[in-house]
């Protein structure tokens, strides 16, 4: 083969271009110039999207007049020319595709030399495969991976939830393997046929005469009075390979089931494409998972997106995918989580609604997107995106139903023991079902597994719970769990556990919110408010002090006294918490209000909240430059004794009366309780604490002049961070190094790490270094310092250049390896 041209230059002449295939080379690269001179490049991508994927080297092929083309090849061709010149106003609008390939399959059949494997489709090729009336988009590796699982076995099931698009997906893959099958690709559609009254009553797996009867029918078999129609479906197909279609099976699993295996038995040469929520569960059968289509990173294109484009402009006259509408439609396909159902009932909205209008209403998408945005020519349970969940609700056991609505107060995920502790007693059975039917996806996230429910399923979920009456005892069960789990994590707080914990609280985050919204509006409970204030670490270390303070504020709001004597205890662990949240969100004032209200309600034995009052009376001394006070709470922290472990109140006593001694220049009396404190949390096996009191004994190095000695203890400070996911004691630390690179002659590196501090402290919703006065005086006469050594210019460009980089990044350029 000759040289092929490279992308974007001119193509090598064709060999000879009078010759037949000569012409229809230069007819393809006429056709190709006709529709904007799209690069190879470009028309590979539309083959992707058409789901007929081919390289830009087999589509330059094709037009080099070296080797004749498939006709596959040449029809991959000429559709992403017509595709390519719709999205090019300069190639005169769309094409009449069909006429097109017309005319194209006339020429290919002149060439009259293409190879004896690539005959031309028939003229009357068998089956009854219905031509597709929309356009086909996305699912090319579902498309190639189905292709592979039909050459390899003899049952391929393509399951996923209602609205997925298995129906679309099987035809178009039956259409583009029809060509392995002279004895034809024969449809049978079985969603209109009558379900069995009850599910006890479905039939047996020998009992497979109504499926039978209807694939009959596809196949316009004649079947006499007193047979089988299994029978004579079996001769029928007894001869050539076939491949038979048999469309939404699940409302007759078992007899669809019965039916695909007695004439797999009864004809050798068949292959069996099957469409249901579930498998048909027989041996040898082949699974392909259909889930929604892919989502675009950023205002990237995606299947999604080019779907609901191309549903919108057909329901729409003048509708087309700009820079303006992008970001929007990017919203409306995740809203809709690329459910390809949704995605094609939402579009016809536009005729009357504005995307943003769309947008506003997508919460109500089980009334928005109705029977009159459907194809009225649709099965009526296909109609609406209701229809199709009630569907699936229908074909539920009791059981199934139960954890299903259950499971719809979860957000986010649900571990596989969440979901059985919140179905109740015996629901593994239940919840697997759900997983059959495609309603619950499972992952693997470190080995242990995790189920998620795509929104629409979750809405539709929660309908059915709050009709059955069952919706307050869930959010209980719900909030009582998670909360549970909270503190479950305390306890590990103070111990080797603590990165664990702390990762499965972020793993159950949008689970906790849940949680707290329920603390919030629900009855109150010493279970639940003692839970919500087991989630102090947890709002510092993973970088949520704003939505911290935001929960604190409602909370406090909800319950601005103990509701009674009896959950006085839990209630003021509570305040602690928010006191603590507030502060490090900036809120001085309400966090003094917090604590006061707490301290006033303490009564009796305080489990070592008196302790931890004193604290955190000491901590926001330290940060408003009141070192005597803070000396003072500390010392009388200390003195009370009875510390809660998981509060850390002993080490984080000990570190603040060490800063505000050397604050007050006692300098060897504050190492020492540093040191102290560091003591007991290696003892301990404590992270989060030991790797600021790492970062407090590397500036008392370099405040006493050994400098040589406070990069070990900032390592192993950010070492500790960077496993614990703390970002913003990350940036703490890093503006620490880069006042000592800046001291020590590397003004440029310091910039960038101050840049890239500086973008991590604003999105976490709290203030610059916690607020800390000493501190933040510090750090602007050091930038003061750097501005001086590089000049203005030099030091906004490197600040913006870490901005950019982002912290671990940068730190990992300054102190690699950090782990």
């Amino acid at each position: 083969m000759g040289r092929v041209a490279r992308p974007g230059r001119p193509a090598a002449p064709v060999p000879d271009p009078d010759s037949p295939l000569g012409r229809f080379a230069r007819g393809l690269r006429d056709l190709r110039d006709r529709a904007g001179a799209p690069s190879f490049r470009a028309l590979a991508q539309e083959t992707r999207r058409l789901g007929t994927p081919y390289s830009e080297t087999s589509l330059r092929n094709a037009a080099s007049g070296r080797v004749p083309p498939s006709w596959e090849l040449t029809e991959a061709y000429v559709r992403a020319c017509a595709a390519s010149a719709e999205r090019n106003p300069a190639a005169g609008g769309a094409w009449d595709t069909g006429a097109l390939l017309t005319a194209w399959t006339t020429r290919w059949r002149a060439l009259g030399d293409a190879p004896p494997d690539d005959d031309p489709p028939p003229d009357d090729p068998p089956g009854n495969l219905r031509p597709a009336l929309t356009s086909f988009v996305g699912r090319e590796r579902e498309l190639a991976e189905g292709a592979a699982l039909l050459a390899a076995g003899r049952l391929v099931t393509l399951t996923g939830v209602g609205g997925a698009g298995k129906t679309r997906l099987a035809l178009r893959l039956a259409r583009d393997v029809a060509g392995r099958f002279p004895g034809g690709v024969w449809l049978a559609e079985l969603a209109g046929l009558t379900e069995p009254a009850s599910r006890t009553e479905r039939a047996s797996p020998t009992e497979p005469s109504m499926a039978a009867r209807a694939v009959a029918t596809a196949l316009g078999v004649q079947v006499d009075a007193g047979r089988d129609p299994l029978d004579a479906v079996a001769e029928t197909l007894r001869g050539r390979p076939a491949l038979l279609v048999l469309d939404n099976c699940e409302h007759l699993l078992a007899e669809a089931a019965a039916l695909a295996r007695a004439l797999l038995r009864a004809a050798p040469a068949l292959r069996v494409l099957a469409t249901a929520r579930e498998p048909l569960a027989i041996a040898g059968e082949r699974l392909l998972a259909v889930g929604p289509l892919p989502l675009p990173d950023g205002d990237d294109r995606s299947a999604a997106v080019d779907l609901f484009t191309d549903r919108a402009t057909a329901a729409v006259p003048g509708f087309r995918l700009t820079d303006a509408n992008r970001a929007a439609v990017v919203r409306v396909c995740r809203m809709l989580e690329g459910l390809p159902l949704a995605l094609e009932l939402a579009a016809p909205r536009l005729r009357l609604l504005s995307l943003d209008d769309l947008l506003d209403r997508l919460d109500q998408r089980l009334v928005l997107l109705g029977a009159s945005a459907a194809d009225r020519t649709a099965h009526p349970r296909h109609r609406t995106l209701r229809a199709v969940f009630d569907w699936s609700h229908d074909l539920c056991a009791p059981a199934e139903r139960l954890a299903w609505e259950r499971l719809s107060v979860c957000a986010g995920g649900v571990s596989l023991a969440d979901a059985e502790a919140l179905c109740g007693p015996h629901a593994f059975e239940a919840i697997a079902g759900l997983v059959d039917k495609s309603l619950l996806t499972r992952t693997d996230v470190a080995g242990r597994t995790r189920l998620h429910m795509l929104e629409t399923v979750r809405l539709y979920g929660l309908e059915r719970l709050a009709a059955s009456g069952g919706e307050d005892a869930a959010r209980d069960r719900h909030r009582d769990r998670y909360l549970g789990l909270a503190r479950d994590a305390e306890a590990g707080y103070a111990t080797s556990r603590q990165p664990a914990c702390l990762a499965r609280l972020r793993e159950e985050h949008p689970n906790l919110r849940q949680a707290l919204a329920r603390t919030v509006t629900g009855d109150p409970s010493a279970a639940a408010l003692d839970g919500a204030s087991c989630l102090w670490l947890y709002w510092v270390a993973c970088g949520n002090v704003a939505e911290g303070a935001h929960w604190t504020r409602r909370l406090a709001e909800r319950h601005p006294s103990p509701p009674d004597a009896a959950l006085a205890p839990a209630w003021c662990r509570t305040a602690w918490t928010g006191a603590f949240v507030l502060l490090l969100n900036g809120d001085h004032a309400g966090s003094a209000d917090l604590l006061a209200r707490c301290e006033a309600a303490l009564d009796g034995p305080s489990g070592g909240l008196r302790a931890a009052v004193h604290q955190l009376r000491g901590l926001a001394a330290l940060f408003t430059g009141d070192t005597e006070a803070a000396e003072r709470h500390s010392l009388a922290a200390l003195d009370e004794g009875g510390f809660h472990p998981a509060l850390l109140t002993d080490q984080q006593a000990l570190a603040q009366l060490g800063m505000a001694l050397a604050f007050r220049g006692a300098r060897a009396e504050a190492e020492e309780h540093i040191l102290r404190a560091l003591g007991l949390a290696e003892r301990r096996g404590e992270s989060w604490h030991r790797s600021y009191l790492l970062w407090i004994l590397a500036i008392e190095y370099e405040e006493t002049g050994r400098s040589g000695k406070a990069i070990a203890p900032l390592r192993r400070s950010l070492a500790l961070k960077h496993r614990l996911g703390d970002r913003l004691g990350a940036a703490t630390v890093s503006e620490t190094l880069a006042w000592l690179l800046a001291r020590h002659g590397d003004p440029r590196t310091a910039a960038r790490l101050l840049g890239a501090a500086a973008d991590t402290w604003q999105p976490a919703g709290a203030p610059q270094l916690w607020g800390f006065e000493h501190l933040v005086g510090y750090r602007a006469r050091s930038i003061a310092r750097i501005r001086r050594m590089l000049g203005d210019t030099a030091f906004d460009r490197e600040f913006r250049h870490g901005a950019r980089t982002g912290l671990m990044t940068s730190l990992t350029q300054v102190l690699p390896p950090l782990t």
